[in-house]
Order: structure tokens, then C-alpha cells, then sequence
């Protein structure tokens, strides 16, 4: 990485972070997730998502994962450019996939936040290098650089990240709403109008 992330002190680690150890690495398990490269409904990297994203994990390491996407024209935001907030889900996708990777836990995005250096091009392969740079507490800061033009080509954006581990239970709650149940309504209060 070339240290060009956008990090805040809001997304920067703290004083007593400490180098992620995977559990992968010292031989444990990978536990299956609801959120993982082969999840088929996933926005960002399922294979059968309609006008995803389709990032893919092309390899990965005890510090993170390295990714490549293509965007087409359902991702413009200008002629021939992505859409900024595209280019967010991209970055958010890579940095919570190295988090996952690395630690082998539930996490969801407590804070993301996003450099745009240039215009990320249509059509054109893009890679990504994501790592997981630290742990404190139930927080894991990630960081992700996009390049244009080749694995070592330009930076277009950046990305720093903070992730919260998460019950697994966190997820069954919107899995039971996708399956067709509707989600709970909350209460109108007295002399409100109703809420659609």
C-alpha cells in the first residue's frame, strides 16, 4: 500500500491497537458467514446480484485480500467515470472482505471513509488491495487503495475503515425479512401521519 489512505483520527487506530493475529493463519476453521465471496445475492462481489458489482477476491494474505472489478455503464455516474458513491461500495466491499479474511468474525461498517484521487474509468479492470492493519477491542481498522492501469497503476481512490464485530445472530434478523416476512412497524405517534 502506499500509505495514501484517507484516514481521519476517526479511522486511524488508537494508542494500544494491536497487529491482527488470524486465526485462520494458526490453523483454526474458516466458519462460514453470511457475508462472503461466493454469498449469491451480495451487491458487491455475488455472482448472480443484477447490476452488481461482481468484485473478486483474486488472492489473499495473513495481512488482507487483493481484488479485481470491472464497472459497466449501470455504474456511470459522468460519461465513461463510476459513480463516487459506487466507488465507496467498491472500497467498503474490499476493506470489509480483508477484515472478514483476516479475523474469521462477523463485523459490519461502523465508519468508512473514502479519498478520491481521480476519475475510476468504465470497462476497464481495476484492482484493489485491502489489508486489515489493526484490532482494538471489539474494532478492526482496515485500509484499501484502488488502482487503474495494472495492479501497480495509479491510484484513483483510497479508503480507511472501521469495523465492529457482530454477533452472528446480527444477521439472522434481515435474513427472516428477505425470506418474505414483512419487518416491524414501529408505532405512529398521536397526531402523526402515517409513516409508508
Amino acid at each position: 500500500m502506499t500509505g495514501l489512505a484517507a484516514a481521519s483520527e476517526r479511522t486511524a487506530p488508537p494508542p494500544g491497537a494491536h497487529t491482527p493475529l488470524s486465526p485462520v493463519t494458526a490453523g483454526q476453521a474458516r466458519v462460514r458467514l453470511p457475508h462472503t465471496p461466493d454469498h449469491p445475492s451480495c451487491f458487491a462481489c455475488g455472482p448472480h446480484a443484477p447490476s452488481g458489482l461482481g468484485l473478486r477476491v483474486t488472492e489473499t494474505d495473513a495481512q488482507g485480500i487483493t481484488a479485481l472489478v470491472t464497472l459497466t455503464d449501470v455504474h456511470q455516474g459522468a460519461p465513461g467515470i463510476a459513480h463516487g458513491g459506487i466507488v465507496a461500495a467498491v472500497l467498503d466491499e474490499a476493506t470489509s472482505l480483508a477484515v472478514w479474511h483476516v479475523l474469521n468474525r462477523p463485523n459490519v461498517t461502523g465508519r468508512l471513509e473514502i479519498q478520491f484521487l481521480a476519475p475510476v474509468p468504465l470497462g476497464r479492470p481495476l484492482y484493489l488491495r485491502a489489508k486489515c492493519a489493526a484490532v482494538h477491542g471489539r474494532k478492526a481498522y482496515a485500509t484499501a487503495e484502488l488502482h487503474t492501469d495494472g495492479p501497480d497503476g495509479a491510484v484513483a481512490a483510497t479508503a480507511a475503515a472501521v469495523y465492529i464485530a457482530v454477533q452472528q445472530d446480527h444477521f439472522d434478523h434481515p435474513a427472516k425479512h428477505h425470506a418474505g416476512t414483512a419487518p416491524p412497524r414501529l408505532p405512529t405517534p398521536a397526531g402523526a401521519a402515517p409513516r409508508c
